[in-house]
């Protein structure tokens, strides 16, 4: 055979780690002009000035002006820097929850980080010097020196960033002031400089109040009574949480998240009354929270109060001698950003919960790429971080627009979406998803329109009726319906309280259980959560880890088997979880592979090849290793590589995974084709399990099937392409698995 040459994929084609980076449209890329009102700035942009990617001010745009503010107004701001060898971060996080690396779980420190992809010192020392020499004095530079704190006046920074900073009200009648254009930098800080936090303090992170006081406390009418649980107001308490969870077998067994700590990411404050008085009441016995502050938040509990002690009280339920640190940030975008650093620099919890968020849709691309540098960071030092998906179902921010939540949505964060529980008796009965249509409120869910599907979401039902390539939310869920509610006390009393901010914590409480056993039988912590999950789900465990929720829906997406937008790929049985994900195999399932050379990097045998032009059929464009099968990339072609297996007949599960990648020229679609089939040994037909086009192109993007239908029998898997006569299409498919028990 001939060999064709081989056409490079670039960007996002060509590399897997692009699966998790934002993608910052060209729409949020192109900024509104916005005349300066008088006493803005007399900045004027010059041809050594560009305007800061992403950075559109959200804050202005949904506000009504008032008018500019005060020059000398004090503010703060914080810039973030662009890492380092960002190439190869992605995937040494990726080997780090791949059992078969010689990384596997060699968390790296915060000392670490900053030296292999922190910005240099050098860059630092330069960007602090344009800052000074406009008027700025800097307060800390972040351990891993990605972020540059400052303070000074809205002045300056009008003057230094070429923006005009005014007052503003929102719908909901607050008062905040936020810059009006997107900042102008350097040119010389182009593709340096990431990201301007603090040119606005507007309160826009929400953590939905989803209770109400009971009845029975207060005698007053309300608007969701529990009816369920055995709390003194109704609803489900620390034990009937355990048992409904499968949390009861590890307390018994000691483990209670002793020698663990748990970060709980804060826009407010809470009584420590209140939380001392729900850990007395139930017996736990769990130590007092410690506080962290960060930029001069001072601790006042505020309207959010509820929320922050619900946060700490469910982690008390299920993990009651876990160290639980509040870290406690004003609500803001730089107290967002600065809140969730300090945690990462601290490096002191390895389990992260929060129920604070934003609809994507509603937050700056370049906000959202500094809460993505974090948690690539949380990533490489092995913290979990388990966020709420949101309470509005599939339109997180409350109206007609279907919508996910941040950072739910950024493939480093579990999502964590809602159900309805019931029990029996004290045990687990059955659970549906949660949604009211009258209140429009629900478990959030969803496809995120910033990242691309991350390579661990595969399975059963990962790819559906509403798959486009991008990011699924949620990954798992727990209860969050108020009416299947929480125990809680807040405020002096008892209360019932639901929503996905019960269930994050939830999940935090069962990882900060996970690392304890994980420790007590030599192996390392859970780390980045979703990787070990989803291998959880694809693959045959000795026990059954998840409740798979098959009903309901979050007023939009239905529940179906395996995986879906409403409720991810289930709720856990956390005995059983934590079980499979230590077990000596590391939960990689045990199963036996029938796929000889599924990465081609033996060359083609046992592999068949045909080809219109005699192509040879194995390129050097892989997903992982050196390898891949090429097709079509060519005119008038018809390419086909295929491989015989016998599947067992004795087969309980039959699992095929593959990797596809695809890149085109054609301009108008579809015209090139792929596909995926099952095939009998005389090559006839059995089933098309895949279908691509050239209007379908991606990067890497993993498939899986179940083929135990065909246990017993002999059959082909097959890989074809087709290519009409102009603007060809290439088809790459790598690491081919057929995993059975």
């Amino acid at each position: 055979m001939t060999t064709k040459v081989k056409k490079r994929i670039t960007g996002k084609l060509s590399s897997d780690r692009m699966k998790r980076k934002v993608f910052i449209s060209t729409a949020a890329s192109v900024l509104s002009l916005t005349l300066y009102i008088s006493g803005g700035s007399s900045y004027a942009a010059t041809s050594n000035h560009v305007q800061l990617n992403g950075a559109a001010p959200m804050a202005a745009k949904h506000g009504t002006l008032i008018g500019h503010t005060n020059s000398s107004t004090k503010s703060s701001l914080t810039i973030a820097l662009q890492l380092r060898n960002s190439d190869k971060l992605d995937h040494f996080i990726d080997s780090l929850s791949d059992p078969s690396s010689p990384n596997y779980k060699h968390f790296i420190s915060p000392e670490e980080f900053k030296s292999q992809y922190g910005p240099t010192d050098e860059t630092v020392t330069n960007v602090k010097s344009y800052l000074t020499s406009k008027g700025f004095k800097v307060q800390d530079v972040s351990a891993n020196n990605a972020f540059i704190s400052v303070s000074g006046t809205t002045g300056q920074m009008e003057d230094a960033f070429g923006v005009t900073i005014n007052n503003y009200k929102n719908s909901k009648g607050q008062t905040y002031y936020s810059n009006a254009q997107a900042p102008m930098i350097p040119a010389e800080f182009s593709g340096v400089i990431t990201d301007v936090e603090g040119m606005n303090n507007e309160a826009h992170y929400t953590h939905p109040k989803i209770s109400k006081t009971s009845p029975y406390v207060n005698q007053k009418p309300a608007a969701v009574i529990p009816n369920v649980g055995s709390g003194p107001a109704g609803g489900y308490t620390p034990d009937e949480l355990k048992g409904a969870y499968g949390v009861s077998a590890l307390a018994s067994a000691g483990y209670t998240g002793s020698g663990q700590t748990v970060a709980v990411m804060e826009l407010d404050g809470y009584k420590a009354t209140n939380t001392t008085n729900y850990s007395n009441y139930y017996g736990l016995g769990s130590p007092a929270p410690t506080n962290v502050y960060i930029d001069g938040y001072n601790g006042a509990a505020g309207q959010a109060e509820l929320e922050v002690e619900l946060d700490i009280e469910v982690i008390n339920a299920i993990a009651p001698k876990a160290q639980v640190i509040v870290y406690e940030a004003p609500n803001t975008d730089r107290g967002l950003i600065d809140n969730y650093q300090k945690i990462a620099s601290d490096n002191l919890a390895k389990t992260i919960s929060v129920s604070w968020g934003i609809g994507e849709q509603r937050i700056s691309s370049a906000t959202m790429n500094s809460l993505h540098t974090i948690f690539q960071q949380y990533a490489t030092q092995g913290q979990s971080i388990f966020a709420a998906s949101g309470d509005h179902g599939a339109y997180d921010s409350g109206g007609s627009t279907l919508e996910v939540d941040s950072p739910a949505n950024d493939p480093y964060v579990t999502g964590v979406g809602g159900t309805h529980l019931n029990l029996s008796g004290s045990s687990y009965s059955s659970e549906t998803i949660w949604s009211d249509t009258t209140s429009r409120w629900g478990g959030g869910g969803g496809l995120s329109k910033v990242y691309t599907m991350p390579s661990f979401q595969s399975g059963t039902g990962v790819q559906n009726m509403y798959t486009n390539g991008y990011r699924q939310v949620p990954d798992v869920s727990a209860d969050a319906d108020p009416s299947t509610g929480y125990s809680i006390y807040s405020g002096g009393s008892w209360t019932v309280v639901g929503g996905t901010s019960a269930a994050a914590p939830l999940w935090a409480g069962i990882a900060a259980l996970n690392n304890q056993y994980a420790a007590a039988n030599g192996k390392g912590n859970l780390g980045e959560a979703n990787p070990t999950l989803y291998r959880m789900f694809n693959t045959v465990q000795t026990f059954p880890a998840y409740h798979d929720i098959t009903s309901g829906d979050n007023l939009f997406y239905r529940a179906t088997t395996g995986y879906d937008l409403a409720s991810g790929i289930g709720t856990p049985d956390a005995y059983n979880l934590i079980r499979d994900i230590n077990s000596p195999s590391g939960g990689t399932g045990g199963g036996t592979e029938l796929i000889t050379n599924g990465g081609f990097e033996n060359g083609q045998s046992p592999w068949v090849e045909s080809s219109t032009n005699g192509q040879q059929l194995i390129t050097t464009q892989p997903h992982s290793g050196s390898y891949s099968a090429y097709l079509n990339g060519y005119n008038k072609s018809t390419d086909i590589i295929y491989q015989t297996v016998t599947i067992p007949s004795t087969a309980t599960s039959a699992s095929l995974t593959f990797w596809t990648c695809v890149s085109t020229k054609e301009r108008k679609h579809p015209y090139d084709y792929f596909y995926a089939q099952v095939r009998n040994t005389s090559g006839s037909g059995l089933s098309t399990l895949l279908t691509l086009n050239d209007g379908t192109a991606a990067g890497w993007v993993q498939h899986s099937f179940n083929l135990l239908d065909y246990k017993g029998q002999t059959i082909q898997i097959a890989f074809k392409g087709t290519n009409n006569s102009s603007n060809p299409t290439d088809f790459f498919v790598d690491d081919v698995s057929l995993q059975v028990q």
